[in-house]
């Protein structure tokens, strides 16, 4: 039975701490192998010293815990501790700094009787993370380089996609970046992709909800084939609805059948005639359209927005950004476009002619009583 009273228990304690940071530079997996049981050895030696010795210190009975930390070190047959180290300054390779930590990781887990058949599981997955990786690693890229979307919407997006994919496939293969040289850019690349994919899946889906309920609320069984749907409201809703669907846009032709744009609509009261009330953040979707487009609004000479001038012009969402307070624009070099026109021309209307308000075809003349 020992005898250290509480005191030399925390001498104990204290020493020991301080030879694992003398072995900081070695590693987790190194400085436990070294320490193991180390406290329980120092007791028991100063234990055994307090009787022969009559109460040596710790520091007297062992020394230095540099010196002891050296003395481990040379007992496994490893080198001394640089300079930098015994500072306290990170040494070795990044890289197997981090393998290290990652298989001592392991080690700890694999300890527990529920980490196999879950480590099995995630082993099966690892292709899928590779294919992820790929595309987290392609969105960072496209958002530092000012392009939005979640897939691409060109050849050449799409070839760096592709090569992203094909780089992340390869490395976790093991058929590429296997030199120490290059090994850190592809472990930067993973952690990076690993600290990015939740915000990335988030927003992700957050766009697929805002695209499904732009795509229910205003081309409702328009797109998917089926018959329009009527929407029954207790009370009156801004904006134009036909046909007990809400519409988008307007298109106005002249008496000839020509479209004309520009034109400004008003109620019978004065009021601004609008489709959209979203200030340009939604998304609509046109017949035969491939992706959504979203609408700027003209400005009249009293630098005011007006959304009640048609056709509404915009252009597909993918190719707008935002300003520095967070409004949906188009970049330099972009301008706003008409939307394709529901038919080219429509039909010419007839001069108007002499007949009674309401009547379906002239009005015939009066006969005289015979």
């Amino acid at each position: 039975m020992s005898v250290l009273d509480t005191t030399d228990a925390l001498d104990v304690a204290g020493y020991a701490a301080a030879v694992r940071r003398s072995l900081a530079d070695l590693g987790p997996e190194q400085v436990d192998d070294l320490t193991d049981d180390l406290e329980a050895d120092l007791a028991e030696a100063l234990d055994d010293e307090r009787h022969v010795a009559h109460g040596r210190g710790v520091l007297e009975q062992f020394g230095p815990p540099e010196e002891y930390a050296a003395e481990l070190r040379a007992a496994a047959g490893l080198a001394p501790a640089t300079a930098a180290a015994r500072s306290g300054l990170p040494m070795g390779d990044p890289v197997q700094d981090a393998r290290r930590l990652g298989r001592w990781t392991l080690r700890r887990l694999r300890a527990q009787a529920w980490w196999p058949p879950v480590e099995s599981f995630l082993v099966a997955l690892r292709p899928v993370w590779w294919l992820l990786r790929g595309w987290v690693v392609y969105q960072l890229v496209a958002s530092m380089a000012g392009v939005s979307g979640w897939f691409p919407h060109n050849l050449p997006a799409f070839l760096v996609l592709v090569g992203f994919v094909v780089l992340s496939v390869q490395w976790g293969r093991g058929a590429w970046f296997r030199g120490s040289s290059v090994a850190w850019v592809a472990t930067t690349a993973n952690v990076v992709a690993v600290v990015a994919v939740l915000p990335l899946l988030g927003s992700a889906q957050d766009w697929l909800g805002d695209r499904e309920a732009v795509y229910d609320s205003y081309q409702a069984g328009v797109l998917g084939g089926g018959d329009p749907q009527t929407i029954i409201q207790d009370k009156a809703v801004d904006g134009v609805v036909v046909d007990g669907m809400q519409v988008s846009n307007l298109f106005v032709y002249d008496a000839e059948g020509n479209p004309l744009t520009d034109v400004q609509v008003y109620d019978d009261r004065g009021r601004p005639v609008r489709t959209t009330f979203d200030n340009g953040f939604e998304q609509y979707w046109f017949p035969e359209a491939t992706e959504p487009w979203s609408f700027v609004s003209r400005v009249d000479s009293d630098g005011r927005a007006r959304w009640n001038v048609y056709p509404l012009q915009g252009a597909p969402t993918s190719e707008f950004t935002y300003d520095d307070e967070g409004l949906q624009v188009l970049p330099s070099g972009s301008t706003a476009t008409t939307p394709p026109w529901p038919f080219a021309k429509a039909p010419a209307l007839d001069d108007a002619p002499d007949a009674a308000i309401g009547a379906e075809g002239p009005v015939p003349s009066p006969t005289s009583t015979p």
